[in-house]
């Protein structure tokens, strides 16, 4: 009994540490998030014709339009398109100076201004005008349409409500509300997820509306001048209200009159944590960081909805976090859950605060100095710990259970190697477990851990070409099989080894010296050699019986390939051969015909240049380019196949990628000049 408590004890413990690591690395990576906002500008002259944006909103086609003191704009995610009246169209909208939007379920597209209501069929492009007093006041505010398509105008005289069967306005008089909302300055107009219709005034107070019952609730005092300047409900369902001077409130139990209070957020001068500003201008929640965005005549303000108090201020100037305007007029959340501001005098703001999707690695070895943030070389070993190629400084690994990097100099059993040279390629044996790390100019040093490194050159190891080693390789039968700048060479599985010479070829081409930068062995224990010189050469035959070996050529020289830079090769689950070049794209070889057929163009991938190929565990081909980071899929079967493309804007540490790897349990690594990316493949 007592092992057993021992055991449920342990578990729920590790279960514990595990919630709590979780939730840690969440809210980490959503502080990451919000602490490095990256905004795209739209502003003017090329994108708006000022940058004084009042509103930004999306209707329900999906259209971004942005209201500006001059004129409606319409934006597809490439280009804007402009309604404003002019020299050639002098009636078109009431005013240039655009408020608030709001588009309903019949194409209706209702634009309020400082001067009446317009109207626009999105589907003709026609608009109608409105102006008092056929609306209670010229200056609108505020436009609501509710889940029941009913279309609310708030004015600096009240409420209307439309009546599109006599298309015309109902203004909400002395019956609506016991007349509390009759001449009254709405800023205001929100449905809350029950249907109840909040209005939010100047200062006049704070209103609920509910359909079910017909009944206007008026709010306790919520502010010395009684603002209610903007109404927002957040995802949890509570409500929140911005004023003019008096900071940002959040109602408690919003809907019991009777328990209801106010729980306020101000600005106190020196606190950078506080609000940024009293006068509040809109309020909206970012869902990708469960945020709650402010905008303010002062800034931006980020507050998580964690019951926090301490907000995030970006603002213009000198500030760790900095945004082109202070003024932020308008926030909102579209449909892929970006997040966009107007701002007066900046213009418009889009920020996507999804989490990358591939987690950046930097190189940092505390207090070591070394100036350099290039990734050359990748390998996870069986242990998954990570050995790092440090550009010229030789190598690192990242311990897997600490996380911890070191550089080689740290590591006992590369105690006494001095100036270890550049990192280019890594095998591990799969009988010894040994790890040999093929060096530039350095010849390959094998590390068994608990031992010192044994240093293999070409005056100890005959199999050695050259001291430049490029590719290593483990066949089938555990044979080491050895690319160098200067040819090709095996460590047999008997500890013996073989050289390759000159390789003649069956159309009278020969090699004498060839730069291997990829090794891979098919299903029927040929090999294939990626080279920088000959293409791509494919021997047969027993490397235990010289006699027996033959070579095929594939490259410029015989116009089997377009060029003869291969870089890496890559035999996939279903046995298809690929090969990346330099030049030519990605080829991949047609078994049937004996031929390597073009696929760059087929695939749609950029560039022509394919530095690495990984597969993961559903058999995507993840193509290193330097153009960014390319994932393809291609059915064994027909032709349907997907291509995806990632760049430096998903998360990756550049464009160029210059080496990959994986991990036993698909954990893929792809290097480049500023660090490494990490992530699984889904």
């Amino acid at each position: 009994m007592k092992n057993t408590r021992i055991t449920t004890f342990l578990y729920k413990l590790g279960f514990f540490i595990s919630f709590m690591l979780f939730n840690f690395t969440l809210l980490s990576a959503t502080e990451e998030v919000i602490y490095n906002l990256k905004f795209k500008q739209l502003s003017a002259p090329h994108s708006l014709p000022t940058n004084e944006v009042q509103k930004v909103y999306q209707d329900r086609d999906g259209f971004i339009w942005f209201a500006t003191r001059n004129g409606l704009c319409q934006y597809n995610g490439y280009e804007t398109t402009l309604y404003k009246s002019n020299l050639y169209s002098p009636d078109l909208l009431t005013t240039n100076s655009i408020t608030c939007l709001v588009d309903d379920n019949n194409n209706n597209l209702w634009i309020g201004t400082s001067e009446g209501l317009n109207v626009m069929d999105k589907r003709t492009g026609e608009i109608k005008k409105y102006k008092a007093p056929s609306i209670s006041n010229n200056v609108v505010s505020a436009l609501c349409v509710t889940r029941d398509n009913t279309l609310w105008v708030g004015t600096d005289n009240g409420l209307c409500r439309y009546v599109p069967e006599k298309d015309t306005f109902v203004v909400c008089g002395d019956e609506f509300g016991d007349g509390r909302l009759r001449y009254v300055t709405i800023k205001s107009l929100l449905e809350d997820s029950d249907g109840d219709l909040w209005i939010g005034t100047w200062a006049q107070g704070l209103f609920r509306y509910s359909p079910s019952t017909d009944k206007v609730v008026v709010y306790p005092k919520i502010n010395e001048q009684y603002s209610s300047h903007v109404i927002y409900e957040d995802s949890n369902k509570d409500i929140w209200v911005g004023s003019w001077g008096y900071g940002l409130f959040k109602l408690r139990n919003p809907k019991d009159m009777e328990n209801v209070s106010y729980q306020s957020f101000l600005h106190e001068n020196g606190d950078d944590s506080s609000l940024s500003d009293n006068i509040v201008y809109d309020i909206a929640e970012d869902i990708n960081t469960h945020t709650l965005w402010v905008g303010t005549r002062s800034g931006l303000s980020i507050l998580r909805l964690d019951e926090s108090s301490s907000f995030i201020n970006y603002k213009s100037g000198k500030s760790d976090y900095r945004i082109p305007s202070d003024e932020v007029n308008s926030i909102m959340r579209d449909s892929q859950k970006n997040m966009w501001i107007g701002a007066i005098g900046g213009g418009v703001l889009m920020a996507d605060t999804r989490q990358p999707a591939f987690a950046l690695h930097t190189l940092n070895f505390g207090d070591e100095d070394i100036p350099v943030t290039s990734v050359r070389t990748l390998f996870a070993d069986s242990d998954q710990n990570l050995w790092i190629g440090v550009g010229t400084y030789g190598l690192a690994r990242r311990e897997y259970v600490t996380g911890e990097l070191k550089m080689y100099s740290h590591i006992p059993e590369f105690s006494g190697v001095k100036d270890l040279p550049s990192l280019f390629a890594v095998v591990q044996r799969k009988k010894s477990g040994d790890i040999w790390f093929g060096m530039y100019n350095g010849g390959i040093y094998v590390y068994r851990k608990g031992e010192k490194v044994k240093h293999l050159t070409t005056k100890n190891s005959a199999f050695l070409t050259s001291d430049c080693v490029s590719a290593l390789y483990e066949d089938y039968e555990g044979n080491c099989w050895v690319g160098t700048r200067g040819g090709i060479g095996v460590r047999l599985s008997d500890g013996t080894d073989y050289r390759f010479e000159t390789m003649n070829f069956n159309d009278s081409l020969s090699a004498g010296w060839i730069y291997v930068r990829d090794i891979v062995q098919d299903m029927d224990n040929s090999v294939w050699l990626a080279t920088s010189n000959f293409g791509v050469i494919h021997i047969t035959g027993d490397v235990r019986q010289p006699s027996t070996l033959k070579y095929e050529n594939y490259s410029f020289h015989n116009r089997k390939l377009i060029t003869n830079t291969v870089l890496c090769m890559h035999i996939d689950r279903f046995g298809r051969l690929w090969a990346g070049t330099e030049g030519g794209g990605l080829y991949l070889y047609n078994r049937s015909t004996g031929q390597f057929e073009e696929k760059t163009r087929t695939y749609s991938i950029p560039g022509d240049v394919i530095v690495s190929i990984e597969e993961d565990k559903s058999g995507n081909l993840w193509l290193g380019t330097v153009s960014g980071l390319v994932k393809l899929y291609v059915a064994a079967v027909g032709n349907d196949f997907s291509t995806r493309i990632y760049t430096s804007a998903d998360g990756l540490q550049d464009n160029f990628i210059v080496n990959s790897s994986c991990s036993r349990d698909g954990e893929l690594f792809f290097g480049g000049h500023k660090g490494y990316n990490s992530f699984f493949s889904r």
